[in-house]
């Protein structure tokens, strides 16, 4: 089976909806069995031309959120401004941005740290301004990848926004289009004035060069994926489809008042990176039992209704952990590739947050989550 590696693609500007993807292993919990051959379908149709965009997941931070009001007016702000009720948390200039951020409990415990984010943000302040057209009214949502033009490092541009870091060759076009910018932004949605979000309709409206709206980077070079683990899994997903779908189904579990049991999943899922995602499914009595969120009656409910589809139960665990596996082996491919996008965390190795890969029935996430979610978990903010 073969998929794509990174290919720069000028024409498809990044339109993720980060809140909206799922990883590929957990679509399962939401749509049952369903959900889980519509993972490996997206997977399978990559070799047939089914799917051509699989792109970087970029790992970016601040999350900012910028545009023009119904009067015109700039903004720039970060999701708490944008969102605030007792203040106005839409900065209409910089001194606003700067005062704003300045008023908030993390600048007063901690001046000398938060004072640097401070004055980047409000360094950028006039780039965003002006590259959004006057005539423009909406908002635009997205994570800065950097504030400042990024240095140069064994002929790459590298720069560092959160977790993982990333090397992009200077000579080509991208590296080009860095070089020739102050800062970079990842944009994944945009509100236009009558308050409607959606995914990004036009990278090309900003003017000027200093603000980089980076576009998706698609994959390009095959990877290999085990054809005998695929068809294993299958036939796995098949038998078990009926139970799977009862275990899961939402009438039932809201009859139980168990209806967030997929929320609960997840959670489970995503708090096994700390201690390793072997053996899923085997001690969730355990991590339940210890989880303090969930009321005792909960509990009680929950393990029994697992007791009384334990097939499904067993089978559930069976097609996460193979998804996962197969996903983590294209991902680890797609690392290791020549690629004008090179992503690493220091200290942990080569690779970065994963790859989306576009569905029409909804964007899937390729994320090595005892790679990077586990090294993401563990950083104290």
């Amino acid at each position: 089976m073969r998929l794509f590696e990174i290919k720069y693609n000028t024409f498809r500007p990044l339109m993720e909806a980060e809140a909206r993807i799922q990883h590929a292993e957990d679509i399962v919990f939401w749509e049952g069995s369903a959900g889980a051959m519509r993972a490996l379908d997206a997977i399978k149709s990559l070799e047939q031309g089914g799917i051509q965009d699989t792109t970087v997941k970029w790992d970016g931070s601040p999350a900012i959120i910028f545009g023009r009001d119904e009067e015109g007016n700039f903004v720039l702000t970060d999701k708490s401004g944008f969102g605030a009720k007792g203040y106005d948390g839409k900065a209409k200039s910089a001194e606003h941005l700067e005062n704003m951020l300045k008023a908030r409990p993390g600048y007063a415990k901690n001046p000398e740290g938060y004072g640097p984010f401070i004055n980047n943000m409000v360094d950028i302040y006039d780039e965003y301004e002006k590259a959004v057209p006057k005539d423009y009214r909406g908002f635009f949502k997205g994570d800065l990848l950097y504030f400042n033009t990024p240095e140069k490092r064994e002929g790459n541009y590298v720069f560092k926004p959160n977790i993982v870091e990333y090397a992009v060759d200077v000579n080509s076009d991208l590296g080009r289009r860095i070089g020739a910018s102050k800062t970079g932004v990842v944009i994944h949605r945009e509100v236009d004035a009558e308050g409607t979000e959606g995914p990004l309709q036009n990278a090309n409206i900003f003017r000027g060069n200093d603000v980089l709206v980076f576009p998706s980077i698609t994959v390009e070079r095959p990877a290999d994926v085990d054809n005998s683990e695929i068809r294993q899994l299958e036939s796995v997903i098949r038998q078990n489809a009926q139970g799977i779908d009862e275990l899961l189904n939402v009438e039932t579990l809201t009859q139980n008042q168990m209806k967030d049991f997929p929320q609960i999943l997840y959670a489970y899922t995503n708090s096994k990176v700390d201690t390793g995602l072997s053996g899923l499914g085997g001690d969730f009595a355990k991590w339940l039992e210890n989880n303090s969120k969930i009321s005792d009656r909960k509990k009680g409910k929950i393990l029994e209704y697992i007791k009384q589809h334990m097939a499904a139960w067993t089978a559930l665990w069976t097609t996460v952990t193979s998804i996962m596996k197969v996903k983590d082996d294209v991902i680890r491919q797609f690392d290791s590739h020549d690629a004008t996008v090179k992503q690493s965390i220091p200290g942990h190795g080569e690779g970065g947050e994963g790859y989306v890969l576009a569905h029409p029935q909804g964007d899937i996430k390729l994320v090595p989550r005892e790679f990077f979610t586990k090294a993401n978990r563990a950083v104290e903010r």
